[in-house]
């Protein structure tokens, strides 16, 4: 078996300084790490991983969790349920999750939230990094002070990131794209729509997805509101459901980023028939309802208990197993109708 000792003996340093190349920890300069790296996989070390989880209690991790929780952004409410439960499994190995609930998409309400998880000092951040000032400089802090982050739903281009855990969203809109396409039997007129969210780029790639996929692959079908505004703020979808009026013949409604899905309710007041195909994205409980009545016919998932858990899993086994990980995982793309929700 290759021990630390014999790593040491042949790089020619001390058995503390392999500890810490081995475990990730400072206090190694550039040219040693490297060498002792390299030392330890030519002899295909492998760390005692129980001494490892024992020394990882010992450590008191601490970990904090940034995300949404606001009457908009129903989803990341499943997000939310999913890393409480994965703080739960990890106290067994000593580890501390302090959540910090963004009730508000304002920099005015971010700003003393993100303040207060500087104050306390975290050994690592899950973040979902919404474009804002306050969090693109609160980013900018964690990386001069080399905490490692872990983004999960949103990525955000240019950092240091550790790793991020989410959609890949131009695939997504390719996926609804051909459902949309299915639906109408590839030829037909359809609507866009994306609930008001500037904060986000996913909707933009999710968009760009649908639009190009279904350019190249379905030519007959023709979007109504490609040119006209297609954005709608939560209580007022006047521009939407002018749309439908204008269309009695509309076939399809594909709705990017839905917001809280009043917009779907709204759409099926005009829509006495049901002759419109709503499809979604993401998979929650009010989702079921609206399929159910035959309201909404499919919605693409994003596994948001793995946006919530997986984050804190990779916080622990970087920060106190010193294992570095891949530097994106991304989630399924799982197609649910009303029979399998």
């Amino acid at each position: 078996m290759v021990t630390i000792k014999k790593i040491a003996e042949i790089a020619g340093v001390s058995r503390g300084t392999v500890d810490r190349v081995l475990n990730n920890r400072p206090g190694v300069n550039a040219n040693t790490y490297q060498k002792v790296k390299e030392i330890a996989d030519r002899l295909g070390y492998e760390p005692n991983m129980a001494g490892q989880m024992l020394a990882a209690r010992k450590k008191k991790i601490r970990l904090g969790f940034i995300v949404c929780d606001t009457p908009v952004d129903v989803f990341f409410s499943d997000v939310y349920q999913a890393a409480r439960k994965k703080a739960e499994e990890l106290k067994t190995y000593g580890v501390t999750v302090k959540f910090y609930l963004i009730k508000e998409l304002s920099d005015q309400f971010i700003e003393p939230l993100l303040a207060q998880t500087e104050e306390d000092d975290l050994d690592g951040i899950a973040l979902l990094p919404l474009k804002m000032n306050s969090i693109e400089a609160f980013v900018k802090r964690m990386e001069e002070k080399n905490v490692p982050m872990v983004f999960f739903n949103l990525d955000m281009e240019g950092t240091l990131r550790l790793s991020y855990v989410g959609c890949d969203y131009y695939a997504s809109g390719r996926v609804a794209a051909g459902l949309t396409a299915l639906a109408v039997r590839e030829r037909g007129k359809i609507a866009v729509s994306t609930n008001f969210d500037q904060i986000s780029p996913s909707f933009r790639q999710r968009l760009e997805g649908f639009l190009g996929e279904l350019d190249r692959e379905y030519p007959d079908i023709q979007i109504v509101n490609r040119d006209f505004d297609f954005v709608f703020q939560q209580g007022d979808y006047e521009n939407i459901l002018e749309i439908v009026r204008k269309n009695p013949d509309l076939e399809a409604l594909y709705v990017v980023n839905p917001g809280d899905y009043s917009i779907c309710e709204k759409i099926s007041e005009l829509d006495k028939e049901k002759k419109i195909k709503i499809i979604t994205n993401d998979i929650i409980q009010k989702q079921k309802s609206l399929m159910d009545r035959g309201i909404i016919v499919a919605t693409i998932g994003q596994q948001p208990e793995k946006q919530g858990a997986l984050p804190l899993q990779i916080l622990y086994d970087y920060i106190g197993l010193g294992i570095v990980p891949k530097e994106k995982y991304l989630t399924e793309l799982s197609i649910r109708i009303k029979q399998n929700i």
